[in-house]
């Protein structure tokens, strides 16, 4: 008798730690957020964390092994802040995605991927009871929330009405693919700003038409509403609602334009006036050369990034400059073109002075 009701314990067991495997499975499938409140077998009162999100309470959380940084639930959080979330159960990664935000959670990885950039928070995420959970400094640095830990209590808010800057600038760059569309301004490579673009962005042309992102060209210069908040990576990345251009038809109708950013090497000055640029640096198109000599014509544009126009003297050796020109170009090493426009970033005069 014995015996027999040590096997039925043991098939008891058994059932209760497969029953365990299949609802740690369905959790993290399962579309809708699981509430519980006991999130491991040694959690105590003192270690629970609870979560409110906009003022609504969800699952609460846990400190870690150290006991300093609150751990959250991922799916909860989202659902609360009516983000997107796909579980990839294979790889045990999260994307998440709401309008030009794209954020992707790796199980036991501290490394974060906000809009293709790399984000460490100090904790990695990790599963308990079934759930992924990730530190709470993730809604702020990640989901640009606002997060407040008193105590035991986390309590996260999301801005209703969302603080917007607004900047101009010349594009450097497009980059037009399926899931990530952004355009950089105000400077190449490292300088300037990533505008991540999303559907509910409007293009607007300088009429005030309603256009398109395939509307826009390298040159062309813009005026950006984006979010306030931005990545601290280089170039710093921010959400943007409105993408106003602000040349004229005449002036944004080079589709083909070239461009190259670097360092004015010569100048040739003819009758009194400067004539042509060598410039040496960085292509911002693939067909377009790292060193190329433009001619400076009559109806040229010499600007800042603002678009404002500045004085032709300002093209002097040593000047950082993006030129932007036809692909129109001669054979010749360095091959010669004439400028539609080119940008003064920083006057050899300024550079000297660092």
């Amino acid at each position: 008798m014995n015996n027999n009701m040590k096997k039925v314990s043991a098939l008891m067991a058994l059932s209760m730690a497969l029953g365990g495997g299949a609802a740690y499975a369905a959790t993290l499938d399962n579309t809708q957020p699981v509430h519980q409140t006991s999130v491991s077998a040694d959690s105590n009162a003192a270690s629970v964390v609870n979560v409110s999100v906009n003022g609504a309470a969800i699952s609460d959380g846990y400190w870690n092994k150290d006991g300093k940084v609150a751990m959250i639930p991922l799916r909860d959080l989202t659902d609360a802040l009516g983000i997107e979330l796909e579980w990839n159960k294979e790889t045990k990664t999260a994307e998440l995605t709401r309008g030009a935000l794209w954020t992707q959670v790796i199980t036991g990885k501290d490394q974060y991927s906000v809009n293709k950039m790399s984000l460490t928070l100090g904790t990695a995420p990790e599963i308990t009871g079934g759930k992924l959970y990730v530190p709470a400094s993730f809604a702020e640095k990640a989901l640009h929330g606002q997060v407040n830990t008193t105590g035991n209590q986390v309590t996260i808010s999301s801005e209703e009405d969302v603080k917007t800057v607004t900047e101009r600038g010349v594009i450097t760059r497009i980059s037009n693919q399926d899931k990530y569309k952004s355009i950089q301004i105000g400077g190449a490579g490292t300088d300037g700003i990533v505008l991540n673009l999303s559907d509910e962005t409007k293009f607007i042309s300088v009429e005030g038409k309603e256009i398109a992102l395939t509307d826009l060209a390298i040159g062309m210069n813009v005026e950006a509403e984006h979010s306030l908040i931005t990545t601290r990576s280089l170039p710093p990345q921010t959400p943007t609602y409105t993408v106003t251009v602000l040349d004229d038809a005449a002036e944004s109708q080079l589709k083909d334009v070239l461009g190259t950013a670097g360092t004015i090497e010569n100048v040739t000055s003819a009758e009194g006036s400067i004539s042509q640029i060598e410039i040496t640096g960085t292509r911002l198109t693939e067909t377009a050369p790292d060193h190329v000599v433009l001619n400076i014509a009559k109806d040229t544009l010499i600007v800042n990034h603002e678009g404002e126009t500045v004085k032709a003297e300002e093209l002097t050796k040593g000047a950082k400059v993006i030129g932007f020109y036809s692909p129109m170009l001669t054979r010749s090493l360095p091959p010669i073109g004439t400028a539609w426009k080119v940008v003064v970033e920083t006057p050899a005069a300024e550079l000297e002075g660092k």
